[in-house]
């Protein structure tokens, strides 16, 4: 991913006023202050108090200086926008002072490592970059941000996140997310092309199944996002509502398996089909709600129908697991995941059949 540019150019730790220049400007016209002031019709006291910096050029001032000194209003404003703006900054690099210790609560040498915030940076400048890249103002705003995300985890187990790096990995799904066109939210349309998504798992290239998938997913209102792993977020996928008419499956490649992914996308399309539109469901940590036990049951049935799942313990080769996959239309790679899911065949058995996951996402742009 790109590294999200900075607002901010070179600014010094001092502001200039506007004034300065107007001083300038009349010493080089032998103008004093008395003079402009009369010529302007603003008393000697104002224009020392815009010199000094203690009084702004307002609209009407500006006008006038255009009339006296023939430099244009737009300029003397632009002059007073910076100066102003610099005099904010100050105060707010203050404000940031206190709050560095933020840097010390997040994944920063992570979030370095994987493009999102610059290589080098001063610890307020640092500060600024991170509160842009999670789109708040202040620790505070992000403290409360925190509080209020509602989730419902689906993880492996016993494996707690970190609610900031799992906050902050949500952040990138939006941030994906926005740049998406999607049609509004069709829930009929959505689970009939879940069977055409399906099919996809057959595809071993993910450069020919991913476009499908997020074209698929866009056509019925969803937006679907792969993002990579925030270190200590630890999660497989989540799903929420951006608008009521505007869905997001936001999946992550921990594992790198792409039956772990596929489980994680049916998974995580259960729950945009129950429309419980207040929540956000994340997978992750072991939670055993009746919505993640519905969500997971969906998923396995989805991938290998019931009446098919009894022939499971029968698969004892590669060529039964093969051929059994070839019947139901899915990967291989997706029974084998079923078998060790289930302790029929144990973790260290049939992984040759399963599919590493190459997948490319806008981050790595």
């Amino acid at each position: 991913m790109a590294v999200i540019d900075s607002a901010r150019e070179f600014a010094p730790d001092y502001a200039v006023p506007p004034g300065e220049t107007l001083v300038e400007l009349i010493e080089e016209r032998n103008m004093s202050q008395a003079e402009l002031a009369r010529r302007t019709d603003l008393s000697a006291k104002h224009i020392n108090q815009i010199a000094k910096g203690h009084a702004p050029i307002s609209n009407d001032v500006a006008l006038r200086f255009e009339r006296v000194t023939g430099v244009p209003a737009r300029l003397w404003l632009n002059l007073e926008n910076r100066y102003q703006e610099r005099l904010a900054r100050l105060v707010d690099d203050g404000a940031l002072e206190r709050d560095l210790h933020l840097l010390d609560e997040l994944p920063i040498p992570a979030m370095v490592r994987m493009g999102l915030l610059t290589k080098y940076a001063k610890p307020v400048d640092r500060l600024r970059e991170v509160l842009s890249l999670l789109g708040v103002a202040n620790r505070s705003a992000w403290v409360e941000m925190l509080r209020g995300l509602q989730v419902s985890f689906r993880m492996s187990k016993s494996l707690a996140p970190d609610l900031a790096a799992t906050a902050i990995w949500l952040r990138l799904g939006e941030i994906e997310e926005a740049v998406i066109a999607c049609e509004p939210w069709d829930r009929k349309a959505f689970r009939k092309t879940l069977s055409d998504i399906r099919s996809l798992t057959r595809v071993t290239d993910p450069r020919v199944w991913q476009p499908q998938l997020g074209d698929l997913c866009a056509a019925s209102g969803v937006a679907m996002v792969a993002v990579p792993e925030v270190p200590g977020a630890r999660t497989h996928g989540a799903a929420r509502w951006m608008t009521p008419h505007r869905g997001l499956i936001q999946l992550s490649i921990r594992h790198k398996w792409s039956d772990i992914f596929w489980f994680s996308f049916f998974h995580e399309a259960k729950h945009l089909l129950d429309e419980t539109k207040r929540s956000i469901f994340l997978s992750g940590k072991a939670n055993d709600s009746p919505e993640e036990r519905q969500a997971d049951r969906f998923a396995q049935n989805f991938l290998i129908p019931p009446d098919r799942a009894v022939e499971l313990p029968g698969l004892r080769t590669h060529d039964d697991v093969l051929a059994f996959a070839w019947s139901i239309g899915v990967h291989p790679g997706i029974v084998v995941g079923r078998l060790q899911h289930e302790r029929i065949w144990p973790y260290s058995r049939g992984n040759d059949l399963r599919q590493r996951l190459r997948f490319e996402t806008r981050m790595d742009a």
